[in-house]
Order: C-alpha cells, then sequence, then structure tokens
C-alpha cells in the first residue's frame, strides 16, 4: 500500500510541476534549451519570434548592438591588419555588452540566442589569415548583426 502512495504522490508532484509555467516564458514559441559552455544561462537553440512578435531588449543593450553595428558597418577591408582592428573592436563591443546585461528571463535568453553565433564569429574573425577568408568572416558576422532588428524591439 505504501508504494502505491509514494507512486501516486510521486506522479502528482510530477504532473504539478509541469503544469506550472513561468510568465516570461508562457507566450515563448517552445524551442530546446540547452547550457552554455561558459555555464552562464540556458540559451534556446534557434532564434524564433516571440509568438510572432518581436523580443523587448533593454536600453543598454541596444546602445551596445549599435556600437556593433557601426563597428561592422566601418570595418576597413583593406589589408588584414584592418580585420584584426575590428575584430579588436568587436571583442570589446562583445565584452561591454555581456557586462552590462542586466536582461533576465526569455527575452535574455532569445538575446543569448543570437549573440551566441556573433561571438563564436568573432572567435573565427581572429584566426584569420587571409584577406579572402576574414572578408568571409565579416559578411557572416554582418549578417548576424543585422539579424538583431529581426527579432528584437528597438
Amino acid at each position: 500500500m505504501k508504494q502505491i502512495l509514494t507512486i501516486l504522490l510521486s506522479a502528482s508532484f510530477l504532473l504539478a510541476c509541469n503544469s506550472k509555467k513561468n510568465d516570461n516564458t508562457a507566450n515563448a514559441d517552445p524551442v530546446p534549451v540547452v547550457e552554455n559552455q561558459e555555464g552562464h544561462e540556458k540559451v534556446a537553440e534557434g532564434l524564433v519570434l516571440n509568438n510572432g512578435a518581436k523580443w523587448k531588449a533593454d536600453s543598454t543593450t541596444l546602445l551596445n548592438v549599435t556600437l556593433l553595428q557601426t563597428v561592422v558597418s566601418g570595418a576597413q577591408k583593406e589589408s588584414l591588419d584592418n580585420y584584426v582592428q575590428t575584430n579588436k573592436q568587436l571583442e570589446n563591443g562583445l565584452s561591454k555588452m555581456i557586462s552590462e546585461c542586466k536582461m533576465q528571463g526569455a527575452d535574455h535568453d532569445a538575446l543569448h540566442t543570437w549573440l551566441e553565433p556573433l561571438m563564436q564569429k568573432t572567435k573565427d574573425l581572429k584566426k584569420v589569415s587571409s584577406v579572402e577568408n576574414a572578408a568571409a568572416v565579416l559578411n557572416e558576422i554582418e549578417k548576424q548583426v543585422n539579424l538583431f532588428p529581426q527579432y528584437f524591439e528597438k
């Protein structure tokens, strides 16, 4: 009898846990979540809209994204040294954005989903050995930066 009671209580507990949703994620499209390599936050795979609406970003984040957009749009592309300088500016901008981040919840998770590929591409830019490769990686970075206004409110 104790076993049956224990099983019923366990099943009820599991059902109760699954039936409650956090208000921040109740409106978001369901997506799988994985741990960030640095263990900072959980990050959803695949950037999607918030049930057809754009995610909200705070003013500090918007300013930092504008900084990144300015770096990318103003990048000099004549030499490998130009790309090295652009990479340093991007790294500084990303570090600033991360250190100043105060966002939370589903909007924060969506921001990290956008941010992670940008960080990886910036690391890739640091490793290039030719202007041609650097140009290709910077083009990918530009595409990622330009995704922001499609998924986040300004």
